[in-house]
């Protein structure tokens, strides 16, 4: 058993979020501890927070999650204590969906992203040294001074670059770029309208731009 981390934890639907002592599971052999830098906060965040999405309470949630590994599980290959990684959701990377290069449809995404824990449904939070604590919100649960990832949701990132800045990237900047350069496939030229200006919209803005949209 881990050395006592925060976190900030939901209680019950729609609580305050509160600051609290958690206790991290053993590393996996496939999985990273990662020392949070930065998180951004996502209106998924506070949809499931106020139970919009079917999740389970304690939660400590959280999934755009910047910072630096601290420790790597045996088998993890590509990541060294000290790399710089932005965490995102995590997909199976089995699944037919995921055989396509599909992941953001991963068939195993509720197991792994909102059940609470682990794929096989163990934790990787507690409350105290024996009382399960609801986590690996998208494979992380950043919403606290450390998480647990797995190596296919920590993605190495330049140590040049601000962590704080970098954190968006896991959700609401490749959810608004995806949707006009994969969804909508912009073309050169074409038109585009954008409702609401947050990181999502802001970042479909932005993709907007990149694509060569001639009215946005």
């Amino acid at each position: 058993m881990s050395k006592p981390i925060n976190a900030m934890v939901v209680p019950k639907k729609g609580a305050k979020f509160q600051s609290e002592e958690a206790f991290l599971d053993q590393l996996r052999p496939d999985e990273v501890l990662v020392k949070i830098a930065a998180v951004g906060v996502c209106h998924t965040d506070i949809a499931c927070r106020d139970q919009n999405l079917p999740i389970e309470f304690p939660h400590v949630l959280g999934h755009e999650g910047a910072g630096v590994v601290a420790d790597v599980g045996s088998r993890v290959t590509g990541l060294a204590v000290g790399d710089h990684v932005v965490l995102s959701m995590l997909p199976c990377m089995a699944c037919p969906q995921c055989e396509k290069g599909k992941p953001s449809h991963c068939e195993n995404a509720f197991a792994n992203n909102l059940s609470g824990g682990r794929g096989d449904g163990t934790p990787t939070l507690l409350s105290d040294r024996h009382n399960r604590l609801n986590g690996n919100f998208f494979g992380q649960s950043s919403f606290a001074d450390h998480a647990i990832a797995n190596q296919r949701n920590a993605i190495k990132v330049s140590p040049e670059v601000p962590l704080d800045l970098l954190a968006p990237l896991g959700c609401g900047i490749q959810t608004g770029a995806g949707a006009v350069m994969n969804a909508l496939d912009a073309q050169h030229g074409s038109s585009i309208i954008v409702f609401g200006a947050g990181a999502v919209g802001l970042s479909a803005i932005m993709a907007a731009g990149i694509r060569g949209c001639d009215i946005i």
